[in-house]
């Protein structure tokens, strides 16, 4: 695969060269020469730089180097799930809920979408064009906090999508790459708590079978431009100082040839929390010499002079890594003319355009998995009266490194757009601003990540916001404010009526809730006597940490006013407690609404709060008190639909056990709401299927997460050996599809063959629906080999009665396992079960191959040196001390003179803690 991606990077330089003219301009200096290579441009321009200038430049945030023109660079961009943290920008399902869609053109489409959302960024704003993303972590353990954001637990599935996303965000012009895409984080990263000072420690097996796969399809056929090192060590060693993972496998071994940068803060963590080192110079240096080209953070800026100057690595060092880092850039086009760039002239007008609305639509609708549908209770007719009850039930979960769109579309707005109910709480409430003290481009005053329709988020002390024709009708002398803020100083809202001069109207102290996801009312009292009658409402915010708050709606009524959505029907809403805590439960309240409707939607689930960036779960059962308000609204009403809307996987055991219908819509995106209406109610046939294992308990997780080893704890589909409470792969549909007429091309597979595997799919049902089918292998094996392995998926859409056949090449190297006395990858002589089934669970069809036993990929460390020869003879066993590298440091004697790390003495692994 290296050595055609090689030959077309060939034939596309020369094509390029052919079709261009020749240049008859002079340039001052040969990077600003477009005919040149990226890599001759960047050499060029290093060499041209001070030792200074240059030391500036590897760290993410730069200067000017105005003698030059080189533009000062920020390289820290998001780009997850649409372009984030930048201002108005389309929001698709986060990375978990994409995965459930299996539709890889679906995820092209998607990254398509969200890098021309970045060129036009970069275009207006001048915003950089590297993102960081996608992260194709395996998800190993479902209480991981960043479990949203990765792909699933196989890394067939990872790879094949991650590929996908890259594609979409590089672009495939045949000179310039549209953005440059960012795999994250390399590697076994799966911990939050601890995460800047943790090992992942993992065997050689582990590490080449399970953490390390999709990166290199991502490097290989993804052609991935930057890989972001992980915060934690692996096996001792941090993963940004990590000569083995960064260059004998990353560049050695899979041929990268773009930049490494580090996690944010990543190398200060080398000394000061890996205590790998003593001291930031030597960070940098070992860093730098290691494989980490660009520092998230301003220790290489800050040290890399120090680290020369004391011979911890070189100017040479220095050079070879900053000349990566600006090949990206010239990769881009940022130094060259426009008019040599298609993306020059996207329209700002495209930014969450109605195309990006509509495919974000798709793609929540793809990704909502049926989870449980007995007796048909799904779909819902729109003639009868529904309650829609939980914390999640009018909120938009976007999700973390979200963009802000402006449509978007709750689970109780999109039910009542599908049933034509115009929603009223009996409150006048503001949530819509139409004017502000920033552009509405800006990403500040703009939809925060974990908001509901008309969210704000990112408020500065001295923005404002107004609302246009405020109708307070007799007057109103209470107001609601719900918000959320981190900052310990409180936020202030200033309320001016018409115009912003003279005293306020009323001022409000808001809860400082200690995050800036969980949010709180705040009520205060205001003058019905000023707040009556039509006016133009004015909200000025001050106090707080400079980053104030951010805000969900203000809301102005009398109390004691009826509010319709209570008592009236036949749309029905009720929060009942709060995502967590217990300071919004009203039971009781909840119970009298459930028992006025034919049918409750229950909406639960978590949020940013429960599980988030350096925030591992604790639980997998649904937070706060929402377990305890299911079960008494379903006693009250067991017609229920338990609607979840979560980062991953929740126990709700208790559910499948007695409500009639279970709905997963993830994190939807911006158009979630719509999405869940079109399943509810049979406008959509749900097709999504799970990418990971929900496990019936968590008794059934290792109690510590930092177990890596996946046979050991039996994590995955692979290993587990209990009944879990769905499997992977698993989803239901409207429809029911049958499976038959399986075919084999052969029943033995010689090395460097391949298999046509095929089969019949119908559509057995009354209605339309698409099947996502599966393939599986299992190696019959005297070693451990996984209970089962995905080695190909396709999705088929079906009209009712239809047949449509399906067809699968396996390739004898997908069946191969890393040999650990080799360090090859090797395929057993012997017999391979071959599996078609609609779940990991849930197989079809079944058949047998025989396999010719062949090594079918090698790795630099396939010749048997240092730890081999140690483990293997008995000569050189003694008391000789190795790095798992193979190297030998001498004998036992030396110990305490080494870092602290994982060693191979005796042929065995020593833990060495010195400091």
């Amino acid at each position: 695969m290296k050595k055609n991606h090689v030959i077309f990077a060939i034939v596309t330089v020369a094509s390029a060269m052919i079709a261009a003219p020749v240049s008859s301009q002079v340039y001052e200096y040969p990077f600003q020469n477009p005919e040149l290579s990226f890599h001759e441009r960047a050499k060029n321009l290093v060499s041209l730089l001070t030792l200074d200038e240059k030391i500036n430049q590897v760290g993410h945030q730069t200067l000017d180097i105005t003698r030059l023109g080189v533009k000062g660079y920020n390289y820290w961009n998001e780009a997850l799930h649409g372009v984030a943290r930048s201002g108005k920008a389309t929001s698709f399902p986060s990375s978990k809920a994409m995965s459930s869609t299996w539709d890889l053109p679906l995820i092209f489409d998607c990254a398509s979408a969200t890098s021309d959302e970045a060129r036009i960024y970069y275009n207006t704003k001048q915003k950089g064009l590297i993102y960081w993303c996608p992260t194709i972590n395996m998800s190993r353990d479902p209480r991981w906090g960043r479990d949203e954001e990765n792909y699933g637990e196989d890394p067939y599935l990872t790879g094949r999508i991650a590929v996908e996303y890259i594609r979409g965000m590089q672009g495939d012009h045949p000179k310039y790459y549209k953005t440059v895409a960012t795999a994250k984080h390399f590697a076994a990263n799966n911990y939050e708590k601890g995460r800047h000072s943790t090992s992942s420690d993992v065997d050689a097996r582990n590490l080449r079978e399970y953490y390390l796969p999709a990166f290199e399809t991502a490097v290989k056929e993804g052609n991935v431009r930057s890989v972001m090192s992980a915060y934690n060590a692996l096996n001792g060693i941090p993963c940004g100082a990590n000569h083995e993972l960064l260059i004998d496998i990353l560049r050695g071994e899979w041929g990268f040839d773009g930049f490494v940068t580090s996690d944010c803060g990543a190398v200060e963590d080398v000394y000061n929390k890996h205590h790998y080192v003593a001291t930031p110079a030597e960070a940098s240096g070992v860093s730098m010499r290691n494989g980490e080209d660009l520092n998230c953070g301003t220790t290489f800026q800050d040290y890399c002079k120090e680290a020369i100057e004391k011979g911890y690595m070189t100017e040479a060092d220095l050079d070879s890594a900053l000349t990566r880092v600006f090949e990206a850039r010239f990769s881009v086009g940022e130094f060259d003319d426009a008019a040599l760039l298609p993306w020059s002239s996207i329209s700002e007008s495209e930014l969450e355009c109605q195309e990006h609305i509509d495919l974000a639509h798709r793609a929540a609708r793809e990704s909502i998995v049926l989870l449980k549908n007995d007796n048909s209770f799904l779909p819902l007719a729109k003639d009868k009266s529904i309650a829609v009850i939980g914390p999640l039930g009018n909120t938009v979960s976007l999700g973390g490194y979200s963009g802000s769109p402006v449509e978007v579309t709750s689970p109780l707005e999109g039910i009542a757009e599908k049933i034509g109910y115009t929603i009223s709480d009996g409150t006048i409430q503001c949530e819509e601003f139409t004017g502000s003290s920033v552009p509405s481009s800006s990403k500040r005053l703009s939809i925060e990540a974990n908001g509901s329709s008309g969210n704000v988020g990112y408020i500065y002390a001295g923005d404002w916001i107004s609302f246009d024709d405020v109708n307070f009708g007799d007057g109103c002398s209470k107001v609601d404010i719900y918000s959320g803020a981190e900052n310990d100083l409180a936020t202030t809202v200033e309320l001016y009526l018409d115009r912003i001069d003279g005293e306020p109207a009323a001022t409000v102290t808001l809860a400082t809730t200690g995050d800036w996801a969980k949010y709180a009312t705040t009520t205060a009292d205001v003058d019905p006597e000023l707040f009556n009658g039509t006016h133009k409402l004015h909200l000025v915010f001050g106090g707080g940490d400079k980053y104030c708050a951010n805000m969900d709606w203000v809301k102005f009524y009398n109390e004691g006013d009826d509010n319709p959505l209570e008592t009236q029907g036949p749309l029905y809403f009720y929060k009942g407690c709060a995502v967590t805590g217990k300071a919004e439960t009203n039971i009781e309240r909840a119970v009298e609404i459930a028992r006025k409707a034919d049918v409750v939607v229950f909406a639960a689930g978590t949020n940013l709060e429960v599980s988030d960036e350096s925030n591992d779960r604790t639980s997998l059962s649904l937070p706060g008190d929402q377990q305890q308000l299911l079960e008494a609204v379903y006693e009250a009403n067991p017609n229920v639909v338990l609607l979840l809307q979560t980062c991953s996987s929740v126990t709700v055991n208790w559910a499948q056990e007695h409500v009639p219908a279970i709905v997963e819509a993830w994190y939807g995106g911006q158009a979630q709401g719509k999405a869940i209406a079109d399943v509810l109610f049979g406008d959509y046939n749900p097709g999504g299927k799970l990418t990971s294992t929900w496990y019936a308990s968590e008794a059934d997780l290792p109690a510590d997460m930092l177990q890596y080893d996946i046979r050991k704890a039996k994590y995955t589909y692979m290993y587990h050996d209990k009944e879990p409470l769905y499997p992977f792969g698993f989803g239901l549909s409207y429809t029911t599809f049958g499976y038959s007429d399986m075919a084999l091309s052969t029943n033995s597979l010689d090395a460097g063959d391949s298999v046509v595997v095929t089969a019949n799919i119908t559509n057995t049902g009354k209605v339309a629906g698409t099947e996502i089918v599966q393939l599986y292998t299992h190696a019959q094996s005297e070693i451990e080999r996984p209970l089962k392995e995905l080695k190909g998926f396709a999705r088929v859409e079906l009209e009712p009665g239809e047949t449509k056949p399906v067809r699968f090449v396996l390739h004898h190297d997908q069946l191969a396992y890393f040999n650990d006395l080799t360090n090859t990858f090797d395929v057993e002589d012997g017999t391979v079960d071959v599996l078609i089934g609609a779940s990991s669970a849930d197989i079809r069809l079944k058949d047998k191959i025989t396999t010719e036993g062949a090594t079918v990929k090698t790795t630099y460390k396939s010749t048997t040196s240092g730890i081999e020869n140690a483990m293997r003879n008995p000569s050189l066993k003694g008391d000789r001390v190795y790095t798992l590298q193979g190297t030998c440091l001498g004998t036992a004697d030396n110990l305490g003179a080494l870092p602290a790390g994982i060693y191979v003495i005796n042929g065995e692994k020593v833990a060495v803690n010195n400091k």
